[in-house]
């Protein structure tokens, strides 16, 4: 943005401007469908024969396609801008759960799996760039209204789909049905996007230097210390929320006996955990400045406790109890991952995140499918184990990362 143009009056309410209502709606959007092959699991075990490992791949998919954004999301918003590249996410995206709903063999799922990932990741990364290029000094506002509408939208998805699959067949549908349904609901988000004013998002014409620039600032994040330190707490973040989220329905499926809809109803409470944790942890780092790795630290070893509570748990009612309270810890993680990375690489921002949204996914890619593996060959109530201990792992390694730093500024 130019020194010339003006950002929105900051007197002027933020629910007046345009943008703001589109951000919210793409954050409940790709919210809302994130986890919806997790909740789908039971029905591609049942009708398409999947087993625990190849669910576990179609995670492993899903998340590994979003390493492409940490390559390419530089070139390509300097050479589409921000519109057009949150049309194409959002078609993207649409296209996948569409043939997902037409899908009659596993390998056409895990093909679309890692088309999803990858709309869902650029989704985040557009957005993003979006609020930062237009709402400037009230982006942390409008960051934390986003992050409610993706966590909102992550807790009715499943809940929403569960229901949808449970009583389809009244309606003389399937399954498939709510695939195609969402798929039109962000078909809508596409046409909404071509309303946005390219010029109030900070969208200008390429950059002859673009591509340059991009290695250039490529080569510096990635030897930044802090950008590492970044990624590898993603890593263990993603091992432990991933896997957890992947097959916790199936373990309680086979544990407790629940049918579709209440193991589905498991990952929308993580989801109501994760948007009242985000309202406590706002309203507390807002009062008192804590560390972000002290945070994670903290919350990663609650969190160990509230999945291993979960898996543990002899019935129904305290597991998704359980799973609620490691919600509302899970909450805190993310926001202070990119507390810390903003914090530490003010310069170099839209670099910073698409590599972080790559690189960071690779644990949550490799957590289902090693829970999926483990699961196949020794069940699924120990393979399922790895997840605190993943959580575990990211307590202490946020919490070395911590007191390394805090010795580092001491003795400097």
């Amino acid at each position: 943005m130019t020194k010339t143009e003006v950002s929105p009056a900051a007197s002027e309410p933020i629910w007046k401007d345009p943008l703001f209502w589109f951000v919210i709606a793409a954050g409940l959007g790709y919210g809302g469908v994130r986890n919806f092959l997790p909740t789908t699991f039971p029905i591609l075990r049942h009708e398409l024969g999947a087993t625990l490992e190849q669910m576990g791949q179609t995670e492993f998919l899903f998340y590994l396609s979003s390493v492409l954004i940490g390559v390419l999301g530089g070139p390509v918003l300097a050479l589409l801008g921000l519109k057009r590249t949150a049309m194409a996410a959002i078609g993207l995206a649409g296209v996948s759960l569409l043939l997902i709903g037409l899908a009659k063999k596993i390998d056409v799922i895990l093909l679309c799996a890692a088309m999803l990932g990858l709309a869902i990741v650029s989704m985040v990364v557009v957005i993003s760039s979006m609020i930062s290029a237009h709402f400037h000094a009230r982006r942390q506002s409008v960051f934390l209204l986003t992050g409610l509408a993706d966590a909102s939208g992550t807790t009715l998805g499943p809940a929403v789909l569960g229901l949808w699959i449970g009583h389809a067949a009244r309606w003389h549908l399937t399954w498939r049905s709510g695939y195609f349904v969402a798929a039109a609901a962000l078909g809508v988000l596409v046409v909404w996007a071509l309303f946005v004013p390219s010029e109030s998002i900070g969208d200008g014409h390429p950059e002859r230097t673009a591509r340059g620039k991009n290695i250039a600032h490529t080569k510096e994040v990635l030897r930044d210390s802090a950008f590492r330190t970044a990624v590898l707490l993603c890593f263990c973040h993603g091992l432990a929320q991933a896997g957890m989220v992947a097959f916790v329905g199936q373990l309680y499926i086979r544990k407790v006996h629940v049918d579709l809809t209440h193991a589905a109803y498991l990952l929308s409470a993580e989801g109501v955990g994760i948007v009242g944790g985000r309202l406590i942890f706002s309203w507390i780092t807002s009062r008192w400045t804590i560390s972000e790795l002290k945070v994670i630290s903290m919350c990663a070893a609650a969190e160990t406790v509230a999945f291993t509570a979960t898996i543990l748990s002899p019935n129904y009612l305290i597991g998704i109890t359980m799973f609620l309270l490691g919600g509302v810890f899970i909450s805190a993680v993310g926001p202070s991952l990119s507390s810390y990375l903003g914090r530490r690489l003010p310069d170099r921002l839209g670099t910073a995140f698409s590599l972080f949204a790559g690189l960071g996914n690779i644990g949550a890619a490799l957590g289902p499918y090693i829970i999926g593996v483990l699961g196949t060959d020794f069940g699924i109530e120990r393979g399922i184990l790895c997840a605190p201990l993943f959580s575990a792992l990211l307590s202490a390694t946020g919490l070395f990362r911590y007191l390394r730093e805090k010795r580092l500024y001491e003795t400097a």
